[in-house]
């Protein structure tokens, strides 16, 4: 297996005889971060090594402390409020000022996002249902994450046999949900076609506003049932990853 880096689209190159389904849905875009990954999982094995590594005593309130600071600060870099460089950084600003002696939030904005580019913990079921979907869908990943973790994970995971493609904000320039984006991952999927395309995700802001925005059809992950936001509403909806397949043969 190998990426291969092509206009901010990595691509996986292999020989196989894929027969596509006959359902109308011929290709899946798959969030990446709580959808396939449990992103909660690999953030505080990477926050962990990060804090001991730099002999920084901690407790799990710390840690669900800076998950609340960091999904706060990616909707703000969703909505245009911040730049991605200040997000990498400011994070850890707001974080460790409750220590009284740490290392500088870029140093340790390094030293985390090095950790969890080795992480590899994955949503109970993704992997049985890619392995499921890969014979009968085009499958990419779109990710508003770092180039350096996104990969590294996808590698560590072994995740990345079963993309076609992954598209990272980072690398494309524009995060979901903007349009941006979409039409970025919309030019560089060979014969595109909207009709027939699925965007899966968990996210209402960035996954499935930016999704029903550009017209594809959506499906929300909420594996707890959360309401969120009434005025965004997913097409779909499951529960549990397994629900997918036989989804996707009714679309």
């Amino acid at each position: 297996m190998h990426f291969n880096y092509f206009f901010c689209v990595f691509t996986l190159f292999f020989s196989s005889n894929r027969s596509y389904t006959e359902s109308m849905i011929k290709t899946i875009l798959f969030d990446l971060d709580d959808t396939l990954f449990d992103f909660k999982e690999c953030e505080r094995e990477a926050l962990s090594e990060a804090l001991t590594s730099f002999d920084i005593s901690f407790s799990r309130e710390d840690i669900s402390d800076y998950s609340l600071i960091n999904d706060r600060m990616w909707k703000m870099l969703e909505r245009g409020e911040i730049t991605r460089e200040t997000l990498r950084v400011k994070r850890f600003e707001v974080f460790l000022s409750r220590y009284p002696s740490s290392p500088s939030a870029l140093a340790f904005a390094e030293r985390y996002m090095e950790a969890l580019s080795r992480t590899s913990a994955l949503i109970s079921g993704a992997r049985e249902l890619l392995e499921a979907l890969r014979n009968d869908y085009a499958l990419y990943a779109v990710t508003n994450g770092y180039e350096l973790t996104q990969m590294g994970r996808l590698k560590s995971a072994d995740l990345g046999k079963y993309f076609l493609g992954v598209f990272i904000s980072q690398c494309i320039g524009f995060v979901k949900p903007k349009r941006e984006f979409f039409d970025y991952c919309a030019s560089h999927i060979p014969d595109f076609d909207l009709e027939s395309t699925v965007l899966v995700g968990d996210s209402l802001t960035s996954d499935i506003s930016g999704g029903k925005e550009y017209g594809l059809l959506t499906v929300r992950y909420n594996p707890k049932g959360d309401s969120g936001d009434p005025s965004i509403r997913p097409d779909y909806e499951i529960h549990t990853l397994d629900e997918l397949p036989a989804l996707l043969k009714k679309l």
